[in-house]
């Protein structure tokens, strides 16, 4: 019961997330296969997607690197925007609102709603897609469940969900898949503290490796989230990134945002500076380029987004509010 309250706390906090939903008929289906999904080749090339020299985006979901195509993937509630060589881009058709989106080298995976018009069913379970999003693989849970707090390994593809209502495979709480979700595996969650919980986050290359941020700071787990241990200090989390060597983490201290990269070796603190931002205003999502570290870009509770290429010696505003430039 005590591990329950504890996966029923991380699910309450993600009920903070906008929920958004659509129906109806536009053709289409999913892949059955990774050699039916199309060419992956780079956005600039890609007439699956075209330019967006202005507009203004709702309800960010996630961003990351997919493809590691050094294109940088904003999951909103109208389908991908992406921004590359200094040019934002959006997609032609499947709009849709991902949910738990979550970059890997060689495509992404999400959760969510199918776009308005859509003839997929709602809401969409767990998809793959190894093609920018221009087809789907379904990996489970279609018409059943919609995961909205979900991370994986960038490298290593491991799988976690929280998932928020039993289904048919799963029951309620932190579940993990190692093989594209044909099995899954329950976290115990032990050392976890009984307080909400706000960003998951698995580690590139290490399967087994798993954080997830409190207000008390971020908890890891080298078990698959069966034990965490704190990490971090005890200082107010907002959200964090696994690097290769070090946890990337946006956090609240004395009433301002910092960003802090921390060693996963000697858990020794490098202070990045932090654009500045509107008063009350925090990082809600960040990414950090898998080529190149010092490449960091992040999102903010109002809708600002920034991109530094020096690890934070120098920011550079791409949207303001949801406006991008």
């Amino acid at each position: 019961m005590k591990k329950m309250t504890k996966a029923i706390m991380i699910t309450s906090a993600i009920f903070l997330l906008s929920a958004c939903s659509s129906s109806n008929e536009k053709k289409q289906a999913f892949i059955t296969s990774k050699e039916q999904a199309k060419s992956n080749i780079s956005v600039t090339n890609n007439p699956f997607f075209k330019e967006k020299k202005e507009g203004k985006f709702e309800h960010l979901h996630g961003i990351g690197y997919a493809g590691n195509q050094n294109a940088i993937y904003f999951a909103t509630h109208e389908g991908l925007l992406v921004y590359q060589n200094n040019k934002w881009y959006e997609t032609i058709s499947n709009k849709h609102d991902y949910m738990g989106f979550s970059a890997t080298d060689d495509g992404f995976y999400s959760s969510g709603h199918p776009e308005e018009g859509s003839s997929l069913g709602n809401p969409l379970g767990l998809v793959k897609s190894f093609d920018n999003g221009q087809t789907l693989m379904n990996l489970g849970f279609y018409k059943e469940s919609d995961f909205h707090y979900m991370t994986v390994g960038y490298k290593s593809h491991t799988i976690y969900v929280v998932n928020q209502e039993e289904n048919k495979k799963l029951g309620q709480g932190l579940f993990y898949s190692k093989d594209d979700g044909k099995t899954w595996s329950p976290s115990q969650l032990n050392g976890l503290p009984q307080t909400a919980a706000g960003t998951i986050a698995a580690h590139p290359t290490d399967e087994n490796m798993v954080g997830i941020s409190t207000p008390e700071g971020i908890f890891v787990s080298k078990d698959n989230g069966n034990t965490f241990e704190r990490f971090t200090r005890k200082i107010d989390t907002t959200t964090f990134v696994f690097q290769e060597k070090s946890i990337l983490f946006a956090a609240v201290e004395n009433n301002k945002p910092v960003l802090i990269k921390q060693s996963l070796d000697s858990k020794q603190e490098e202070v990045l500076s932090v654009p500045k931002l509107d008063e009350k205003d925090h990082i809600m999502y960040m990414a950090s380029n898998p080529t190149d570290e010092k490449e960091i870009v992040i999102a903010t509770m109002n809708g600002d987004i920034f991109i530094t290429k020096n690890n934070g010696e120098s920011w550079t505003r791409l949207a303001s509010k949801g406006k991008i430039f």
